[in-house]
């Protein structure tokens, strides 16, 4: 494939990567590669699903097919950013008449805020069966203590950088009630995780603590006086 063979299939996959992020709007990313240059192999971009830019590398999961020789295409197989965002991508390569491939594209579609909205129908639907931790054999506390975290946010359907107070409450929430904090080192790993200090969680816990100590009163039937 000579540079003029292939500026013109770059040409067609950018219009179409522009017809397809025109269609399905803002929650699309569409990236086209250049092979011959790995380190800064994107050429063209249109979207921010993925936070990246022009002169861009190719994705690790290229990266690791081309290595292996293993250019057929793959499509729809979840990934996330580094902000937290689940994204649902394509990977598409052109290869030349030896079979080596020179181009690449990219289709990312940002499905965070439907994973938020399936949750929260799960909790609606089935409060008590929506969560559970009860599935993760793990021998080792910090790595507990992580996982327990991730699933928590996971939960919740965010990323981390676009939690508020109330979404952190809530992970907190989830974590307590599911006896995070009996292991002894948890308020610094779950603070640490959450991008908060210590006295923040403290914070959170006394105020979920205290929200549901009133709660019981308040059910609590009032004594009669003698």
């Amino acid at each position: 494939m000579n540079k003029t063979q292939k500026s013109l299939l770059i040409n067609q996959l950018i219009q179409v990567g522009e017809a397809v992020c025109r269609t399905i709007g803002p929650q699309c990313e569409a990236v086209v590669h250049d092979l011959a240059d790995m380190e800064q192999s994107i050429v063209w971009l249109k979207g921010t699903v993925t936070e990246r830019k022009l002169g861009g590398c190719m994705t690790a999961r290229g990266l690791s097919l081309v290595r292996a020789g293993r250019t057929e295409d793959s499509y729809n197989y979840t990934t996330r950013t580094r902000s937290g965002k689940m994204v649902r991508s394509s990977l598409i390569f052109v290869n030349d008449k030896e079979g080596e491939p020179q181009i690449c594209m990219e289709i990312n579609f940002d499905a965070s805020p439907f994973v938020a909205f399936r949750r929260a129908l799960e909790t609606l639907a089935d409060p008590d069966e929506a969560y559970d931790f009860q599935d993760a054999f793990i021998d080792d506390a910090p790595q507990m203590l992580e996982t327990m975290c991730r699933r928590a946010v996971e939960f919740i359907g965010k990323p981390m950088a676009q939690m508020d107070k109330t979404d952190r409450l809530r992970v907190v929430q989830l974590l307590d009630d599911a006896g995070a904090f009996e292991m002894r080192k948890a308020i610094p790993a779950i603070a640490s995780y959450l991008g908060v200090t210590r006295f923040t969680i403290h914070n959170y816990l006394n105020e979920i603590r205290g929200k549901a100590m009133d709660e019981v009163s308040e059910e609590l039937p009032e004594e009669s006086s003698p």
